[in-house]
């Protein structure tokens, strides 16, 4: 039997295409990266050598124009996530201005250029200056995998690009309508009809929508992550309809849900993961499959023309980062971070040449010239974005912490198997995002007759945990232990690995008189100093919009004092949600020289209270939405007084669904024999 293998090519085969692609994102960006450039121009030349003006390997088929576009909305839907709305509100001054300069510097002088040099028509002109006005964010991964989407200017860049892509394709909505001859007043009602309806959707009903889902489906990962792409889409398809294009809708739908989804959470780590790594690398490879590097030897008008248009266009977006930097007193380096991340065209470039191609507006040589404009400006954005991202990389890993002090390790001690993805999460959540120490799984078997069974049927259960810490990039290492009790397991566990904070769950009794947990949590507070969180969550801690901080005099004195503020802040910037200290007047004061000159987007507000007295008040007026911290103490401790030993009580008498965590920090206690038991 003899096997003949016939390939024709392009390739037609759907399984070949997909295993070519898959090879393309497996090799290039790897060699690359070994050449020590930007992977992206990796993916970029390796779509223009399979694609029809190269090797013709692979065509513009269906199969793969969907992947793409899906990874241009995926691209945008992720700008729009990290984007932090408060800390964009704060930053709306040089936000809005990049957005002006990035806009008019590109428009104003290619208009000029193309109206009165190349003697273009005045449509035609107005098409191609507003093409060469917007940009997109083809080398926003490289941010994010530099760890730098957090830094002042990113929300500057990302704000002002929606502001300029948005004029861009709202001039391009009335080019064509003016073209179609069916520029008039009902378009105008009707665009404005339309926007509204979109603004309502994304902003208010998807928001809602996905605030019941999160909390009725907490920690169906896979559902979420389905949900999640399912309102990306939808708004999409709503902004098509409302003469608006797609990308728009993406960015708009990311932004509207990057509060409900936490930077740290699995659900984050899926979606970045996902699109990482199949759907923005198969847009990247069409982009470099439009390209036609042939062009360049048909005429030298053609060249003229491709040179001056890619002139244009890197300048006037120079300028625009030049001026911002100047205006705001922002780093030479950041200045070329701005300038890289908003100098490369693609998705709305494409958009708005494609439509003028059909409309006849502008001929092959223009559609030509935009393409290459794409390739070089994308390789010159991969290039300084990736040099100025390793920079501040670099500086923000160089500076000296507030607090120097030992690694931190977070030990999670498990006995309920239900109990697990919460107490991972909130484990995630106060974790120092630059430590690379991995979380501490425990379970605690009784040392009896069945304590080898038991360790079997434990692991098990840290497994688990070891898989869900896993689904969002996090290290465990599981810990089975056999010891006599669970709190001296708890301690020596502590003691043995340098453990600097616990988090246990809410281990609730039916009578009050258990002391809380019970003999556990008052054994384990004897018997180690490290901090330690109670947790009592019944709902995600993505959707809290208030969070109450109870505070006792003379917190600020104990050892632990800056560490839980860190904890607080963590949990308040996931969530961003509003904080509220409630306390004394000196302790609020300390709290404010602790936070100090650091950019807090969530919004902070300070109120007097004694904390036996507020307590009930408090409670009260808390909703599901709301999440209520107590800073406890530990006996004879500087902090402890008559009245907190109380609100345990108060907790469970009022109301056992409320949101509830409960921190008592790192204190100098005197340890108890057990602890010094050999380990």
């Amino acid at each position: 039997m003899t096997l003949i293998l016939k390939i024709t090519f392009p390739v037609s085969d759907p399984i070949l295409i997909f295993a070519l692609v898959l090879f393309i994102i497996l090799i290039f960006p790897t060699l690359f990266n070994k050449l020590r450039l930007p992977e992206i121009i990796g993916l970029i030349l390796a779509g223009v050598a399979v694609g029809p003006n190269g090797f013709n390997l692979l065509s513009q088929d269906v199969g793969l124009s969907i992947f793409s576009q899906t990874g241009l909305l995926y691209l945008m839907f992720l700008a729009g996530l990290e984007i932090n709305v408060k800390e964009f509100l704060k930053n709306k001054k040089p936000s809005i201005t990049f957005g002006i300069l990035t806009f008019i510097l590109p428009f104003v002088l290619s208009g000029l250029l193309f109206f009165y040099a190349f003697k273009m028509t005045f449509i035609a002109s107005l098409l191609i200056s507003s093409m060469v006005a917007s940009h997109t964010l083809v080398a926003y991964p490289i941010v994010g995998r530099f760890g730098i989407n957090r830094n002042r200017v990113i929300n500057i860049i990302v704000g002002g690009t929606i502001i300029a892509d948005t004029i861009a394709l709202l001039i391009l909505a009335i080019v064509s309508e003016s073209a179609k001859g069916e520029l008039n007043h009902l378009f105008i009602f009707r665009f404005v009809g339309y926007f509204i309806f979109f603004l309502f959707l994304v902003f208010f009903i998807i928001p809602k929508l996905s605030k019941w889902f999160f909390k009725n489906y907490d920690g169906e990962s896979g559902t979420e992550y389905i949900f999640v792409i399912a309102m990306v889409f939808l708004a999409s398809v709503v902004a098509e309809y409302a003469h608006i294009e797609p990308i728009i809708g993406a960015f708009f739908v990311g932004l509207a849900l990057s509060r409900h989804i936490p930077h740290t959470s699995p659900l984050m780590n899926r979606i970045q993961f996902i699109g990482n790594t199949i759907f923005i690398p198969f847009f990247l490879i069409t982009v470099g499959m439009l390209a036609d590097l042939s062009v360049l030897t048909h005429s030298l008008s053609l060249l003229l023309i491709i040179i001056s248009l890619i002139f244009v266009a890197v300048t006037s977006k120079y300028l625009a980062a030049f001026i911002l930097q100047k205006i705001f007193k922002y780093t030479k380096t950041e200045r070329n971070l701005i300038f890289g991340l908003s100098t490369a065209r693609a998705a709305s470039a494409i958009a708005i040449i494609l439509v003028g191609f059909n409309l006849e507006l502008v001929d092959e040589s223009i559609m030509n010239a935009t393409i290459i404009l794409i390739l070089i400006s994308t390789l010159i954005s991969s290039f300084y974005t990736q040099n100025s991202a390793k920079k501040i990389a670099m500086k923000e890993e160089n500076e000296v912490p507030d607090i120097i002090d030992v690694p931190e390790r977070i030990l999670i001690p498990i006995s309920n198997p239900s109990k697990i993805e919460h107490l991972i999460n909130f484990a995630i959540l106060i974790k120092d995002k630059k430590s690379k120490e991995p979380l501490y799984p425990l379970t605690i078997v009784n040392d009896d007759d069945k304590a080898s069974e038991n360790v079997v049927a434990y692991k098990k259960i840290l497994e688990k945990a070891k898989m869900h810490a896993s689904s969002s990039n996090n290290i465990t290492k599981i810990i089975p232990r056999i010891d006599t009790n669970v709190a001296d397991g708890i301690a020596r566990t502590v003691k043995e690995f340098l453990i600097s904070k616990v988090v246990l769950g809410w281990h609730s009794r039916k009578s009050t008189k258990d002391l809380f947990f019970g003999s556990l949590l008052e054994n384990v507070l004897n018997k180690t100093g490290k901090t330690i969180f109670v947790v009592h969550l019944k709902s995600p801690l993505n959707i809290f919009k208030k969070i109450h901080v109870l505070i006792p005099p003379a917190a600020e004195l104990e050892i632990g004092f800056t560490e839980w503020i860190e904890s607080v802040l963590n949990i308040a910037k996931e969530s961003s949600g509003k904080i509220l200290f409630w306390g004394n007047e000196s302790t609020h004061e300390k709290i404010r020289q602790a936070i100090g000159k650091r950019n807090i987007p969530n919004d902070i507000d300070y109120r007097r209270a004694k904390c036996i007295a507020m307590l009930k008040v408090i409670s009260r007026k808390m909703t599901e939405n709301d999440l209520l911290i107590i800073i406890s103490a530990r006996r004879n401790t500087l902090s402890y007084n008559r009245h907190i030993k109380q609100i345990p009580y108060q907790i469970d008498v009022h109301d056992g669904d409320l949101n509830t965590v409960i921190i008592y920090p790192e204190q100098e206690i005197i340890y108890k024999g057990s602890i010094d038991l050999q380990v």
